[in-house]
């Protein structure tokens, strides 16, 4: 599989889970909703330069109101703060992103493994002295 479409599955299917199942995702004390935006940029990218080879027309155009959405959340100023708050992944603002997801989810016939694989599968801590 494509590594844009596999990583753009994990992603929605992280998207679709539910707020408390993200914790799982993640090394603790991270930003949840930092963190899965930052993996949303860099997979998707903001034209979806990146999605555009490995999603057909009709998937493209069934993924686009996601998209647009996380991006008007992007450029929210009452926002700002809010990525790196986890309470956000409880906020009607994340609902909208989990209910879409789900939705694409849905319509690309993925179906979400629970647990799913965590976002990193070895955490290397670069300020210690450990070796």
């Amino acid at each position: 599989m494509d590594y844009f479409l596999k990583n753009l599955k994990w992603l929605i299917n992280a998207f679709a889970l539910e707020p408390k199942l993200l914790h799982t995702l993640l090394p603790p004390n991270s930003y949840i909703p930092n963190e899965m935006t930052d993996q949303y940029e860099m997979i998707v990218d903001e034209d979806l330069s990146n999605i555009i080879p490995v999603l057909t027309t009709e998937q493209l155009e069934q993924f686009k109101p996601l998209h647009n959405y996380i991006n008007s959340l992007f450029v929210r100023e009452d926002l700002i703060d809010s990525w790196y708050d986890n309470d956000f992944i409880y906020s009607p603002e994340w609902n909208g992103i989990h209910t879409m997801a789900k939705e694409f989810e849905q319509y690309m016939g993925w179906e979400t493994s629970e647990p799913l694989p965590p976002l990193y599968s070895k955490i290397i801590y670069v300020d210690t002295d450990d070796k």
